[in-house]
């Protein structure tokens, strides 16, 4: 943006600015377009042109149990120039759930199915912010987790904790810095470890959430006793390492665990165990109470004992023990992996899995009161296995292996899109087809039909020689359906606004102050193109950014935050060109993310001047000085280390914001969209911000305007200087109204513009 007040003492430049100037609308008589700081607009108004929408879509082709079907989402009739925006998979009892970001004013969708024996279904569908579409209906369901921020050591501490023996009773946060010797005693209040803390820790909290242990980055906890009750929590980040010999938890205490943790004795939680880092249990695992339950989606390893599950198990990560599994009174979701080393009893549990792998090293047992869905190529894998009750089957084909005996008991059946598998394709107990129902299939190891690639959740895998012939990678999609058909990791291209479409973002960049609103002070043109696999989870993301308009002086930044994705989810993140960096304020971790950051945020270039050309002038396309410059277009492919859902992940363009000036802790959001990690937060409520935090409203002024805004569709901007106000004169309207009126403001239709205001290119 143009820094307010600045003389400009040469010549041309006073010419420039005066050519500009023939350009500049003012309102005429009452009847005129009011301008932005006049303008009433609802506190709660987004400025969003867009909205997110959920979507079930199923179907059901008894025909091609075991493959899936192909779903095109489309913004009009794909038979008269429909834009493709998204695909999925959906299969047997196996919907494609999604969202998806849709313009405002979009009133329909249509819905293509190409299905595995050719056929073709096309529908169009009203818009809704939940959508359920059947080719027919059937059932559905989805998960979500959230994260959190890291807290330090430099910022909110009130006291230091008294040498050798403290209590902490007044609620107050004490933190250790250096080294730290003794005993402290919690009752209300927080500990921060920031140093290295050796010695014993007792919480006994008296309220909820207030008697809490936090180990930040870099924070090492030596605690050779931990006795944690009511309602206490203690929180070990990414970067620390917490080591606990005796561990006692009583009356709902709480773990979380980012980092590195290892507990030197029996585990017995009766509350809420999350874990996202790398967890060590030196004996057994016993999860007691009405409410013990464990998140996982990180490591977690059971040595030297068993892992008895009661209530909820959601597992997202790696889960391996030492002895056996017993799994009583619970529920279990695996989406990927677990490992005993010795028996598994599938007991009186509810057991999901969604491409999920578990195995029995000794044997499997899944007993009368056990229900287990397995779907999208799921894996359980033993060497005995006996099978007491049903075992259904949904999505693509899913693998049941045993390398030694099988016994399926009474009438019980396996069905649906599954594939026992037993050294010889016969059962000790049972037979085929009496106790198979809805395609499953009784086979030999040698005589596999189904792939299951190996990746990080299913060391082992399984694959046919040779693979079926209309599905060459095994990932269930046909190869006529499958934009990678060798490549089982990949299934679908996925974009943003549509194929071969762009958006546009465009900031005003003197935040804190409130600037001159012709919203072009960094105009870009986005595409955002990502690739999914065939259980819809997304595997790639590869935007494409192009910089159309730099009305500024300053030197500003770009980058977008995934604002339900962690840091170490990210494998790799490639940008070119290579002149995107050219300064040394960004600090890139070694897969391509920046540092120190709680969420993964993508920088894409550190000053838009690295990636422009201009011809002249002092600004770039903004002003009639018959000067106009030309962009590289960047491009970023960024793949994570496992696929994410699309609902951690969320929609495009994701969390994008403007870093000031080169000044990296002063960023540009769109209005209420959460700041990094590393935005000042000093900044807030200073100048014409009137961000409040604590209550989620961020990046608007006290008269609720915005910084920032994004357009479904190319941008049309105004003239240097020209509020967006006169040249958009259905933009106040649709303000005003908090949105209702005039969704499709930003359009080139009758009476929407007035021509003259609006940049044209020489």
């Amino acid at each position: 943006m143009k820094p307010r007040n600045v003389i400009f003492g040469l010549l041309p430049l006073i010419v420039l600015f005066t050519l500009s100037a023939c350009h500049k609308s003012t309102p005429s008589g009452p009847t005129g377009p009011k301008a932005m700081e006049d303008l009433v607009v609802p506190s709660n108004f987004n400025w969003q042109t867009t909205h997110e929408i959920t979507m079930t879509i199923a179907v059901d082709i008894p025909g091609s149990i075991g493959l899936l079907s192909r779903i095109n989402v489309y913004d009009a009739n794909p038979l008269d120039k429909g834009v493709l925006m998204l695909n999925g998979s959906a299969g047997y009892n196996f919907p494609f759930v999604t969202t998806l970001r849709v313009p405002i004013a979009l009133k329909q969708l249509y819905f293509e199915l190409k299905a595995p024996d050719g056929s073709t279904q096309i529908a169009g569908v009203n818009v809704a912010d939940n959508i359920q579409y059947t080719f027919p209906q059937t059932k559905s369901k989805f998960k979500s987790h959230n994260s959190v921020n890291d807290p330090n050591c430099t910022s909110g501490c009130d006291k230091s904790p008294t040498p050798g023996s403290a209590v902490i009773s007044d609620g107050k946060v004490y933190c250790i810095t250096g080294m730290y010797n003794g005993t402290i005693s919690i009752t209300k209040g927080t500990l921060r470890i920031c140093g290295t803390f050796t010695g014993t820790i007792s919480m006994s909290g008296q309220e909820e959430s207030n008697c809490r242990v936090i180990i930040t980055a870099g924070g090492t906890g030596n605690i050779g006793s931990l006795t944690m009750n009511k309602n206490c929590v203690i929180t070990v980040y990414g970067g620390s390492t917490a080591t606990i010999g005796s561990f006692n938890l009583n009356q709902n205490a709480q773990v979380v665990n980012y980092g590195n943790l290892t507990i030197n004795s029996n585990f017995t939680p009766n509350d809420l165990v999350q874990n996202f880092g790398t967890m060590i249990v030196n004996g057994g695992y016993n999860m007691n109470g009405n409410s013990g339950e464990l998140f996982n989606s990180g490591s977690l390893t059971i040595n030297n004992g068993q892992w008895n599950v009661i209530n909820q198990v959601t597992n997202e990560g790696s889960i391996e023990t030492s002895g056996d599994i017993n799994f009583n009174n619970s529920q279990v979701i695996n989406d990927c992996k677990i490992i005993s080393h010795g028996n598994i009893n599938f007991n009186n549990v509810d057991y999901n899995s969604d491409n999920g792998y578990i195995r029995a090293y000794t044997g499997a047992t899944i007993n009368g009161s056990a229900n287990l869905t397995l779907q999208n190529k799921s894996m359980v894998t033993t060497t005995d296995l006996i099978v007491n009750n049903d075992v259904e089957g949904t999505g693509s084909t899913s693998v049941i292996k045993s390398t030694s005996s099988t016994r399926i008991n009474g009438n019980k059946k396996i069905s649906g899109p599954i594939e026992m598998l037993t050294p010889t394709g016969t059962l000790l107990n049972g037979s085929y087809p009496a106790n198979f129902d809805n395609g499953a299939k009784l086979k030999s190891i040698a005589n596999t039909t189904v792939t299951i690639p190996v990746d990080d959740c299913n060391p082992e895998g399984n694959a046919p020689v040779p693979p079926p012939s209309n599905d060459r990678d095994g990932d269930g999609v046909p190869d006529n359906l499958d934009d990678y058909p060798d490549d089982a990791t990949r299934a679908y291209n996925n974009y943003y606004p549509g194929k071969n479409q762009y958006a546009t973002i465009a900031f005003e960049d003197l935040w804190p102050s409130r600037g001159d609103y012709d919203m072009n002070d960094l105009v870009l043109d986005c595409n955002y193109w990502y690739v999914t696999n065939a259980q819809n989870k997304v595997v790639d993301v590869k935007p494409t950014i192009y910089v159309r308009a730099g009305g500024a002086t300053l030197k500003n930044a770009f980058g977008f935050q995934f604002d339900g994705v962690l840091p170490s989810s990210v494998q790799s993140v490639l940008i070119t060109p290579s002149t995107c960096f050219q300064y040394n304020y960004i600090n890139l971790a070694s897969n391509g993310v920046e540092n120190n950051q709680s969420k993964a945020v993508i920088i894409v270039f550190d000053n838009y001047e690295n990636v422009i050309h201009r011809v002249g002038g002092s600004f770039y396309n903004t002003l009639n000085n018959g000067f106009y410059g030309l962009s590289d277009t960047v491009h970023i492919n960024l793949h994570f280390s496992v696929p994410q859902s699309q609902m951690d992940v969320g929609t495009p363009p994701y969390n994008p914001f403007l870093i000031k000036d080169m000044n990296r802790g002063i960023e540009v959001h769109m209005p209420d969209r959460i700041p990094t990690s590393l935005a000042d937060p000093a900044y807030f409520g200073s100048g014409d911000d009137n961000s409040i935090p604590a209550t989620g409203r961020y990046y608007k002024t006290k008269t609720n305007l915005p910084w920032a805004i994004m357009t479904p569709v190319k941008f049309d901007y105004t003239w240097e200087r020209v509020q967006i106000v006169y040249g958009h004169l259905n933009f106040g309207a649709w303000a005003e109204s908090g949105g209702a009126q005039y969704p499709d403001w930003y359009m080139n239709l009758t009476g929407y513009r007035n021509a003259a205001n609006i940049y044209v290119k020489p």
